[in-house]
C-alpha cells in the first residue's frame, strides 16, 4: 500500500471519526436540552446531526478513490466494506453520496423555515416532518437508482484496467459505472453538481431576507425571538458556506478530466469531510442554550480531571520516596 493511500486513510479515519463524536454530541443536546422556543426547530437540527452521522460511518466503511475516464467512472474502496465485497461498497457508496446531497436540502430547509416563522405562525411539528421528508425525495430517488443500478463487476475492472494499465488493481474492491450517460449515474451527477449551484443560490436569497426581517422596525417580534433568530442566524449564514465545500469537491473532480493523479482521485472525498464537523460545531457554538450547556458541562469536567492529576501526581511521588 503506497504512502498516498495510508495518508488518505488516515485523514479519513479522523475526520470520519470526529465527525461521529460530534453529531452524537450535537444530537444528545437537541434532544435533551432544547429549550421550548426551539424544540420545534430542533426537529431540523436533529435530522442534520443523523444525516451526519450516516456520512461520516458510511465514509469511513468506504474510504473511497473516484478515479474518471470521459464517459466512465470507476470506485476504488479500502474501507472496511470491502470484507463483505463488491456490490456491499457500492451500495455504501451510494448512501454516502445521498446523505451529502440530503445535507444540502436540509440547510436549504432551515434558512426557508427562519424566513417562515418570521413573517407567519410557526408550523406544526407534523407540518416540518412532512417538509423534511418532501425534501428527502430527490436523495432517496438518488440513493434507490444507484441501488438498483445494473453493474457487471468484471466489465468494470477490465474498463478501468484498459483506461489505466499503469494502476495495480490486484486485491482492490472496484466498482463504477463504465458508461455514465444512464440513469443512475447521470441522475447521481446531475444532483451532485447541477442542483446544488441554484440551491446555493436560494440558501443565499433567504438568508438575505432573513436579514431584512430582522432589521425591520415594524417587525412584531418581541426581544427575546429577535435575539434567539439572530443567533439562529449566525449558525445558519455559517453553515451557508457548506455549498462552497461542495463546490471545491466538484472543482477537484473535473479537474480530474484533465490531469489524473492518485492525489487528485483521493482528494475529490477529502473537502466534504469538513462538512459533517463544521456544522454541528456552528450550532453548538452560536446557539446560545447549546453553548450554555457546553460551558456547564466543561465547568463540571475541569474539577475532575484536575482531582484525577492530582491523585497521579501524588501517587507518583509517593512511589519516588
Amino acid at each position: 500500500m503506497s504512502a498516498t493511500t495510508i495518508s488518505f486513510i488516515i485523514i479519513n479515519t479522523i475526520g470520519t471519526g470526529l465527525g461521529t463524536f460530534v453529531n452524537l454530541f450535537l444530537c444528545y443536546v437537541a434532544v435533551f436540552h432544547s429549550p421550548p422556543i426551539i424544540k420545534t426547530y430542533s426537529i431540523l437540527i436533529i435530522n442534520t446531526t443523523l444525516t451526519n452521522i450516516g456520512v461520516c460511518v458510511t465514509g469511513f466503511l468506504l474510504q473511497e478513490r473516484i478515479i474518471q475516464a470521459r464517459f466512465s467512472l470507476f470506485y476504488i474502496s479500502y474501507g472496511p466494506c470491502t470484507l463483505i465485497g463488491e456490490r456491499f461498497c457500492f451500495n455504501v457508496f451510494g448512501a454516502y453520496l445521498h446523505f451529502h446531497t440530503y445535507a444540502l436540502w436540509l440547510i436549504f430547509l432551515s434558512f426557508a423555515y427562519r424566513f417562515y416563522v418570521m413573517i407567519q405562525k410557526e408550523p406544526s411539528r407534523r407540518a416540518l416532518q412532512f417538509s423534511i421528508f418532501l425534501v428527502y425525495i430527490p436523495s432517496m430517488t438518488q440513493f434507490l437508482a444507484m441501488i438498483f443500478q445494473e453493474m457487471d463487476l468484471i466489465e468494470v475492472r477490465e474498463s478501468l484496467s484498459s483506461k489505466f494499465p499503469q494502476y495495480n488493481l490486484a486485491g482492490l474492491t472496484v466498482t463504477g459505472a463504465v458508461d455514465i450517460i444512464t440513469f443512475a449515474p447521470l441522475y447521481t451527477l446531475i444532483h451532485m453538481t447541477v442542483i446544488s449551484i441554484p440551491l446555493a443560490i436560494g440558501i443565499q436569497i433567504l438568508r438575505r431576507k432573513i436579514i431584512s426581517v430582522l432589521v425591520l422596525k415594524g417587525v412584531d417580534l418581541t426581544t427575546r425571538s429577535r435575539n434567539l433568530h439572530a443567533q439562529l442566524l449566525k449558525t445558519l449564514t455559517f453553515q451557508a458556506t457548506v455549498p462552497l465545500i461542495y463546490f471545491l469537491d466538484v472543482f477537484l473532480f473535473f479537474l480530474t478530466h484533465i490531469c489524473n493523479h492518485p492525489i487528485l482521485e483521493f482528494s475529490i472525498i477529502i473537502p466534504s469531510l469538513f462538512v459533517p464537523i463544521l456544522t454541528p460545531l456552528s450550532s453548538l457554538y452560536y446557539v446560545t442554550p447549546y453553548r450554555n450547556f457546553v460551558r456547564k458541562l466543561l465547568i463540571r469536567v475541569r474539577p475532575k480531571l484536575q482531582t484525577v492529576g492530582s491523585r497521579s501526581i501524588l501517587q507518583v511521588t509517593s512511589l519516588v520516596d
